[in-house]
């Protein structure tokens, strides 16, 4: 498990935002990152994003989902979330987990 990145500590509840500071998020991680990966999928390969998951109930958008846009592709089922404004990734339901939320371990 990971408990710092980039020299930031993470946070048992830890707040996030995207580039821009439009969208902030709270994730509760009491174990830190859990099992960080890159996605193989054909967006996760192209946009290049590290990230670590997290059950539903453990991300909460505080402010500014009214700027995030959806992205759905091929069968549709799978729900990846980004800035409009700053166009930053910032979290992802996969079809293959739909329990869990991905995010974007770069937004800290």
């Amino acid at each position: 498990m990971v408990k710092q990145v980039g020299g930031v500590k993470v946070q048992p509840n830890h707040r996030a935002t995207c580039h821009c500071g439009m969208v902030e998020f709270e994730l509760n991680l009491p174990e830190g990152l859990v099992g960080p990966k890159r996605c193989n999928c054909s967006i996760c390969r192209r946009k290049g994003a590290v990230m670590a998951y997290v059950p539903l109930s453990c991300l909460r958008i505080l402010r500014g989902a009214e700027h995030l846009k959806l992205y759905q592709f091929n069968s549709g089922v799978a729900k990846h979330y980004f800035c409009v404004n700053c166009g930053i990734y910032t979290h992802h339901q996969t079809r293959s987990h739909p329990t869990v939320y991905g995010f974007n371990e770069g937004w800290w």
